[in-house]
């Protein structure tokens, strides 16, 4: 499908992309819901998440420089962004012809995302007012 509507190739495991898709997606949702336990509004909350993530994603994520070449805070930072794993699944099977057993361990980095942030988002959420 990748070559009929982009034109590019995937040279690794298609569903071993699409579970990392899945599981960047399902973590970046619980960074949107942990956003949402220090704003008020939806909207704010989106903005902050959109704040939150892009620029330290897009700086430290290795998208723009590896992150093996950071050092000190931003090297820990860009540890911390599920975008960081997702990039490493992506350039491997789009480039690097990797299959699950070559990308698991940044397929279990972006599955432990999930549950530390969701259980972080509900402590840090509010009792709502009745």
């Amino acid at each position: 499908m990748a070559i009929y509507f982009f034109g590019v190739p995937i040279k690794g495991s298609a569903l071993t992309l699409t579970l990392g898709a899945l599981l960047y997606v399902t973590s970046t949702t619980s960074l949107g819901l942990l956003m949402s336990a220090f704003t008020r509004t939806q909207i704010a909350a989106m903005f902050g998440t959109m704040i939150a993530t892009l620029i330290p994603a897009v700086t430290f994520s290795g998208l723009t420089s590896p992150v093996t070449s950071l050092e000190g805070a931003a090297a820990v930072v860009g540890k911390l962004y599920p975008t960081t794993y997702f990039l490493i699944i992506s350039r491997g099977t789009f480039t690097k012809a990797l299959e699950f057993s070559d990308l698991h361990s940044p397929l279990l980095a972006l599955l432990a995302f999930i549950p530390v942030l969701t259980i972080l988002s509900v402590l840090l959420l509010k009792k709502q007012e009745k």
